[in-house]
């Protein structure tokens, strides 16, 4: 008796301690243990794309300082597979309305009806959790259509769209932000978005930015994005002494003046009504406050007499690092000008790129041929490129349907009919299983056979140099084949051939890869199936340099299967002497340029304009080009391998079915020079950076070449994977101004 009064006695103060413990945890976790996920807001106005980076914006409350928490994100990337992204450098969050916070992260889907778990942590403990179905989400958009964020008033876009691009209106979104807490301080925010337009008439929501917000924008433009400028009536205070928006202008700021010629807009739009008779009555007094610059550099596609120099450019296109402003030296929201007729056609020519422009009813009527190769952008064909890896054979689904027939027939007719011949009918208890067995061994000696025992990867560096701005940006694409089902923990090297190493930021995103268009696994399937109940990890973080970095761990890929992973990467360094390009009186380039790097490139070519300037051999680390001699040839006949025989033009087909690596990212890298769909039948809108087509317009002249050194190395668990390499390209685009 005594012994079980001890045995109770130790479980009761077992219990009470118990009790006590739990007590002092929830004292210690105070207003955590209270958190509750209110809501979640993804893209820009509930705008964003699959396959795309998006900002989400999350509420929570319950807590009053959650500077120590971190965010999780749940989803499914491009094959269905569960993905949680996690971002360990800083969270930033604000307070909003009841005692809220809001927490900024990113994050990519990969179906356009993937459903979003959002888990908030302290360390490894989940605070709290919360699915959103669908149901709940806004619907993204294609992963191919057009985005056009309006920070701050409209210019007449919508309209511009509706009524003037009518044939592309479909593939066109529309997404107007007001405020400047709206926006991503990260430039992966604004991955999704093909055009951003900037009114000025009042100040701007691009003013209100703070440093990190603008800091992310400008990475964002320089990295290839696009932005249409307006600055007009105030000029003085956009691009003043000390403006940090002065570099995004094509020239330097001299004054406001106002202007009462505008036949030079009026012929830009094709206008049918004069601008001074906007709303069909003569404006008394007219005038257009425009802001005049001066050494302006770009390409001035419209402009009206006046000016220090006898013109003043109205609308100017020039580059800004690898990206391109298109400044309208006006404010199209403004009188007379939300009045006019014209508008529409104005800004529809703004919205459109110049290489586009030319034959682009021709390119819009074309027949809209339907592929059925799975896949109706070029980055899709690219992507069925990267998929054929050396010593795997793909097994075709008419070779599975043939063994199946096979199989059938022989444990069924063939089986029946020996039996009755031999009058053998119990032998069907031998002749069946092993007519399973030797189906069964067949298929994993086919298996072994076309699938191989080792994994195989295809590597594709492509990296662009800024000469002007010192400016590196690299995009890479890695394809992973296992013969197995296994995982990796991944992460990518960069070691570009640059002569000094990075001075300033110094960014890296890794991440998985999709597919675009409705074929099987594309992007916009509404396939929610998951092929792993086990999903993986993609974390960012910033390493001991302050570097940002992300990494994947656990990633699964299935036997016989391959994964398609790319990464965008960014760093500033310093250039030694580049040479000096200028234009002689015919139009062709003249001067010298240098190879800065310390890689030699071969297979090289000199684009400028409309002209092709091939150059024999290699050129080595510090090498200088002369200009002097070299005869040029048109660029749109070398991209589309077009020639004459016999006084006839004669051009080589765009082969949709091609898995010529090298040749695809020649289309994708000059698109638009090339003669875009109407040349290739595919669209390039999922990846369009790539495109460098209008830096050819703006001033810049392009050396091209290819390295035997890659750029970049996979590691798995820190390892480099190089021997497992089979296949490997890196290509040079080296980005020089020209006076």
């Amino acid at each position: 008796m005594m012994q079980n009064q001890r045995a109770l006695r130790f479980l009761t103060l077992a219990i009470a301690a118990i009790a006590l413990l739990r007590a002092v945890e929830t004292v210690a976790a105070g207003d955590d243990s209270r958190i509750q996920i209110e809501s979640v807001d993804i893209g820009f106005a509930g705008t964003y794309k699959v396959g795309h980076w998006a900002p989400v914006w999350i509420t929570i409350s319950g807590v009053a300082e959650p500077a120590d928490l971190r965010v999780e994100l749940v989803t499914v990337d491009g094959d269905g597979v569960q993905i949680t992204y996690r971002d360990d450098r800083e969270l930033w969050w604000y307070s909003s309305a009841q005692g809220q916070r809001r927490l900024l992260q990113y994050i990519k889907t990969g179906r356009t009806t993937a459903p979003l778990t959002v888990r908030i942590l302290s360390g490894d403990r989940v605070l709290a959790e919360r699915g959103f179905s669908t149901r709940e989400l806004p619907t993204p958009r294609s992963s191919t259509q057009q985005l056009i964020l309006v920070l701050g008033p409209s210019i007449g876009e919508n309209e511009a769209v509706r009524r003037r691009l009518r044939d592309q209106a479909d593939q066109v979104s529309i997404a107007q932000v007001e405020q400047a807490t709206e926006l991503p301080r990260r430039w992966q925010g604004y991955a999704a978005v093909n055009i951003a337009i900037v009114a000025t008439s009042e100040t701007s929501v691009l003013e209100t930015m703070d440093g990190e917000q603008f800091q992310a924008f400008q990475q964002w433009l320089a990295l290839g994005g696009r932005l249409v400028l307006c600055v007009g009536q105030r000029g003085d205070q956009v691009l003043g002494p000390g403006s940090r928006f002065a570099a995004m202008a094509p020239g330097t700021l001299i004054e406001v003046s106002p202007q009462r010629t505008t036949s030079g807009l009026e012929d830009f739009a094709s206008a049918t009504e004069r601008l001074d008779t906007a709303g069909g009555q003569r404006i008394r007094r007219f005038a257009v406050p425009m802001t005049v610059l001066s050494d302006v550099r770009g390409v001035v596609e419209s402009s009206e007499i006046g000016g220090p120099a006898g013109q003043l450019p109205t609308i100017v296109r020039h580059a800004y690092g690898l990206g391109q402003v298109t400044f309208l030296a006006f404010d199209p929201d403004l009188p007379p000008f939300d009045r006019w007729q014209g508008r529409p056609s104005l800004v529809a020519r703004v919205l459109q790129s110049g290489f586009a422009r030319r034959g682009q009813m021709d390119e819009e009527l074309e027949s809209r041929q339907l592929t059925h190769l799975g896949y109706d952008d070029l980055i899709g064909q690219f992507r069925a490129a990267l998929d054929q890896f050396v010593g795997v054979v793909r097994v075709d689904f008419s070779w599975v349907v043939s063994l199946i027939v096979i199989y059938v027939l022989l444990i069924g007719p063939v089986d029946y009919y020996m039996l009755k011949r031999f009058q053998r009918w119990q032998w069907t208890w031998l002749t069946f299983p092993l007519a399973v067995l030797g189906f069964a061994l067949l298929a994993v000696f086919l298996s072994r056979m076309t699938s191989g025992d080792r994994i195989h990867i295809n590597h594709m560096d492509l990296v662009d140099v800024d000469v002007q701005r010192s400016l590196v940006q690299g995009t890479s694409w890695l394809h992973l084949y296992s013969p197995s089902s296994q995982t990796f923990n991944s992460q990518l090297d960069v070691h570009p051939g640059l002569p000094q190493r990075a001075k300033g930021s110094n960014d890296q995103l890794f991440t998985w890869q999709g597919l675009p268009g409705d074929g099987l696994g594309g992007l916009n399937t509404r396939a929610t199936e998951a092929l792993f109940t086990q999903g993986y990890l993609l974390r960012q973080f910033s390493d001991d340099q302050g570097r940002h970095r992300s990494e994947m761990i656990g990633m699964p890929i299935q036997v016989s299967s391959s994964k398609a992973l790319m990464a965008r990467w960014s760093m500033e360094t310093e250039l030694p002497d580049t040479g000096a390009l200028a234009v002689d009186p015919n139009g062709l380039l003249s001067g010298r340029l240098i190879n800065p790097l310390d890689v030699e490139l071969s297979d090289c070519q000199v684009l400028y304009r409309n002209w092709s300037y091939p150059l024999t051999g290699t050129i080595g680390p510090g090498a200088t080009v002369a200009f002097e001699g070299l005869r040029p040839r048109n660029l749109e006949w070398r991209l589309t391998r077009r020639q004459v025989i016999e006084t006839r033009e004669i051009g080589t087909p765009w082969d949709q079915a091609s898995w010529d690596v090298p040749r695809i990212l020649e289309i994708l890298m000059f698109y638009q020079a090339a003669g875009g769909r109407r040349y290739t039948g595919l669209t390039h809108r999922y990846q369009p950076y790539l495109d460098l087509s209008e830096h050819l317009r703006t001033g810049q002249a392009i050396l091209v070449g290819r390295s035997a050194q890659p750029a970049t190395s996979l590691l798995r668990d820190g390892q480099s994977q190089a021997e497992l390499t089979d296949r490997h390209w890196t290509f040079y685009r080296i980005v020089y101004p020209v006076e």
